[in-house]
């Protein structure tokens, strides 16, 4: 990834899913302690890459998608723990648009063995 992006190219992070133990802080996400990637901050940080918000909208009667992309709403923090809290906060806005659009099933909040909040 790290090699794309400094080549100007495009990746794809998905930031709310549940990292390996090791490889994630814990973060508020909807002011509960998340334990929460640290990879799409740490990719922006070390190769300077342009940070953009993406969401496929589902369509009704499954007539496709509508992709959105948007501006990241701020410059992010070069502390690691700050700049993963700031993309949950993003990630936050996108989800209280369309709260019906995210996948509310999937376990967020579970503890990789071995961690506690």
């Amino acid at each position: 990834m790290i090699k794309a992006l400094r080549a100007g190219r495009a990746v794809g992070v998905l930031p709310d899913q549940v990292p390996p133990d090791g490889l994630g802080v814990w973060s508020p996400f909807f002011d509960r302690p998340a334990y929460t990637m640290t990879l799409a901050a740490r990719l922006i940080q070390q190769t300077g890459a342009t940070p953009l918000l993406g969401w496929g909208e589902r369509l009704p009667r499954a007539q496709g998608f509508r992709v959105h992309i948007l501006p990241f709403p701020e410059p992010l923090s070069a502390d690691l723990d700050t700049a993963v809290a700031q993309i949950n906060r993003a990630m936050e806005g996108l989800i209280r648009q369309r709260p019906d659009q995210y996948l509310w099933g999937y376990g967020r909040y579970k503890t990789p063995r071995a961690l506690t909040p």
